[in-house]
């Protein structure tokens, strides 16, 4: 009882720690109107890394593919490789986007804003922009291709773990389309139909491919 005082005080101090940083950087981002690029980031890249894998899965499937590991290998490949250059892409896009809207300042400040909290908030705009968008199109392949790994320790059958991930990515892009629809002030179950749409002629696409083989 003696040792649990000091041990709960220290989780505290540290979530209250990390809450400050979380805020601290939300204040950065909100300074530098970088939400709605962040948004626009992680919605465009979770879309794409969710269709890239279900691309795969769907037209290996349709083939006649039924080796788990050549799908997640390639899907997950493809989806990091994704990231990668969505990496390398932001950072240099959003440095270029940011340094001409901090110069842009200079010229009316008639200061130099190096060091300033505005070239702070710049700077972490522009990693922030680049890790959402590489994590996110890998993440999304990930959740899609989780009934999958199932698979490899053989908790259920291929053809049950095929169903599960389109089931499950139909319904995260649905889920993407909905959060669009919140956060635009629109209507979220409009959205999330046209993302589901999107989702299922890639299906038929996939399909279409495979039998053609």
């Amino acid at each position: 009882m003696g040792n649990s005082s000091p041990l709960s005080g220290k989780i505290m101090n540290l979530v209250k720690a990390i809450y400050e940083k979380v805020e601290t950087l939300h204040d950065y981002l909100s300074a530098a109107e970088a939400m709605e690029i962040l948004r626009r980031y992680m919605v465009m890249n979770s879309f794409d890394g969710a269709l890239t894998m279900l691309g795969f899965i769907m037209g290996s499937y349709a083939a006649g593919g039924r080796d788990p590991h050549i799908i997640l290998s390639a899907g997950i490949s493809a989806s990091l490789a994704m990231g990668l250059s969505g990496f390398i892409g932001a950072l240099i896009t959003e440095k270029a986007e940011r340094e001409k809207k901090v110069k842009e300042l200079e010229k009316a400040l008639f200061a130099d804003l190096r060091g300033s909290y505005i070239d702070k908030a710049a700077r972490i705009t522009v990693i922030s922009a680049a890790i959402v968008d590489a994590l996110a199109p890998a993440v999304a392949a990930l959740i899609s291709a989780l009934p999958l790994v199932f698979t490899l320790y053989g908790l259920i059958s291929f053809d049950l773990a095929v169903a599960l991930s389109i089931t499950l990515t139909l319904a995260f892009i649905f889920m993407l389309g909905f959060y669009l629809g919140k956060v635009s002030g629109g209507q979220p179950w409009k959205y999330g139909l046209y993302m589901l749409a999107a989702g299922f002629i890639l299906s038929l696409i996939s399909n279409s491919i495979g039998f053609m083989r």
